[in-house]
């Protein structure tokens, strides 16, 4: 019998009175900034070329000062290697203790064992 659920009635909503009260302060300091007139660049200026003679230690080649964004660059290239280490290391099998795993090429399914024997997860061989 499926029952409905019930809502707990000694909820401490202090937390979410909190989360709310902060939104509020947020939306309040947002919509009351006075940011200015949006500064932009030059027609002729390319960031991409500046942050490519920023990496090559070529500051007076660039006609954009870029060391803003090359700080950025060179974070989010941190930020991906560490992710991608991550998602490696997660992802690694431990089978038999080398570290190394092959992949299977036909979509993942093993080879077809003989119908005489087959091997159990100990290596001995049972028969049917």
């Amino acid at each position: 019998m499926v029952s409905r659920p019930e809502l707990k009635s000694d909820a401490n909503y202090v937390n979410g009175l909190a989360a709310a009260v902060l939104f509020a302060v947020f939306v309040a300091v947002f919509l009351s900034a006075n940011f200015g007139e949006a500064a932009g660049f030059a027609e002729d200026a390319s960031l991409v070329a500046g942050i490519g003679y920023a990496l090559m230690d070529l500051q007076g080649q660039a006609a954009v000062s870029v060391e803003g964004f090359l700080a950025t660059f060179e974070m989010v290239g941190v930020v991906l290697v560490a992710a991608t280490v991550a998602a490696v290391t997660l992802a690694r099998r431990e089978g038999d203790g080398t570290g190394l795993v092959t992949a299977l090429t036909d979509g993942g399914r093993e080879e077809p064992r003989s119908s005489e024997s087959r091997t159990e997860s100990g290596g001995e061989e049972v028969e049917d």
